[in-house]
């Protein structure tokens, strides 16, 4: 079942919450109305569903190197300069960091800037599993903005993207600003031989939320209603369409062990299994979900992943997924947590979160709507993801757990 990048973003849709907290980006300051906001599906081939993700490698020591040892973050890393991507979108902007596979910029509280540069890489190969929303002119050899909201371009025979991301804002594609800062990093041109570290920075922000689509929407509801800025600051990334079996599209492994090891979080919050119910290739064939050895090759992954976090001291709160809609999507997402709950607990230091607990219906069923404050309110977006109703739900759910793992107060 491919729904590896076709998923959509969740966060801004219909809702009864009103009031003067934040919106997402593009709603109402005072309420938050319906207005649906998908990404379009990107086309990852079914020849290609199954690759087995490349689990980063258990470390009893930590790492404190983004990088891994690859050299394409570090040379990321100097091809912008703070002032650069200042004059695009304000500031104060952090230093460079390598946090593989790119290089990471922190923008004003709460929003980055990444840098991914592909050596040797062409640009059909480089956007080979996204469609193309914007063709830009005059960046490069070849340039689009995909639906992934990444703009990609060539030169030469390196390929490179750049993103901006800032929770609740899902559907600005800030094309400018970033055809602006790709004229840069193609003025300021690839650095020959090594290139080292740069210098870092301090620690944190103390929380990493990250995940795909589904963790969009309730990462702005975090931040929104419960971040209080210095105690629990909070670095929050999706990815579109992404999980722990496609490491070829994106390697959340590895990401999550570089962002664990430069950053040093206190707390990792990981939302990410809706893409993972597909096929898995193991011992040379493909291996269907819930079958002995798919079961058996992705407790690997995510065991993997949550020791390799572990390693680099961080607490780690592992959300499930809701109960879906479509039959086929939820009985792989009740194997898939399953097997998170089993995980967790081989691994002292991991918490798992079955987020249906608050917002599934009678016995785990799907729920489309929940009664909230005495009134029946839509909760789901799509029969996947939540809407900004749902995503307040769980947001405040997770100050829950945040408060208890790291002994602080968390704002309500």
């Amino acid at each position: 079942m491919a729904l590896a990048a076709g998923v959509a973003v969740a966060g801004s849709t219909n809702s009864a919450v009103t009031g003067s907290r934040r919106c997402p980006t593009g709603a109402p300051s005072k309420s938050c109305p319906s207005r649906s906001t998908t990404a379009p599906s990107s086309s990852l081939p079914p020849s290609t569903i199954g690759h087995p993700a490349r689990p980063a490698p258990h470390r009893p020591a930590r790492i404190d190197d983004g990088s891994l040892g690859f050299g394409s973050p570090r040379l990321a890393c100097t091809l912008l300069t703070r002032g650069e991507i200042w004059r695009e979108f304000g500031g104060p902007v952090g230093q460079p960091t390598p946090t593989y596979p790119y290089c990471q910029w922190l923008v004003g509280q709460n929003s980055f800037l990444a840098l991914q540069v592909m050596p040797h890489v062409s640009f059909d190969t480089a956007t080979q599993y996204v469609d193309t929303l914007v063709t830009v002119k005059g960046l490069g050899q070849q340039a689009i903005i995909a639906n992934n909201r990444y703009l990609y371009f060539t030169q030469g025979s390196t390929s490179y993207w750049l993103l901006y991301q800032t929770p609740g804002d899902f559907s600005s594609l800030n094309t400018a600003q970033l055809v602006a800062l790709g004229h840069d990093v193609l003025a300021h041109g690839l650095a020959s031989g090594r290139v080292g570290l740069p210098r870092p920075g301090p620690p944190g922000p103390t929380i990493y939320f990250a995940g795909d689509s589904t963790a969009a929407g309730p990462e702005w509801a975090w931040w929104a209603y419960h971040e209080n800025g210095t105690t629990t600051r909070t670095l929050a990334e999706y990815q579109v369409g992404t999980g722990l079996v496609r490491s070829d599209f994106f390697d959340w492994s590895r990401h999550l062990l570089a962002v664990a090891a430069e950053r040093r979080p206190k707390l990792v919050i990981w939302m990410g299994s809706a893409n993972d119910g597909q096929e898995i290739l193991v011992d040379g064939e493909y291996r269907a979900v819930g079958t002995p050895l798919w079961d058996a090759a992705y407790a690997k992954t995510v065991g993997d992943t949550m020791q390799s976090l572990l390693d680099e001291g961080c607490k780690v709160l592992w959300i499930g997924e809701l109960a879906m809609q479509d039959p086929t999507l939820n009985a792989s997402m009740q194997v898939i947590d399953t097997i998170f709950a089993e995980e967790a607990a081989k691994h002292p230091g991991v918490v798992f979160f079955n987020p249906g607990t608050v917002l599934d219906g009678p016995h785990g069923s799907y729920a489309g709507s929940l009664m909230i404050h005495g009134h029946l309110t839509p909760v789901r977006l799509d029969g996947i993801h939540l809407n900004i109703a749902g995503s307040i739900v769980l947001a405040d759910a997770v100050a829950k757990y945040v408060g208890r793992m790291l002994g602080v107060r968390v704002p309500s």
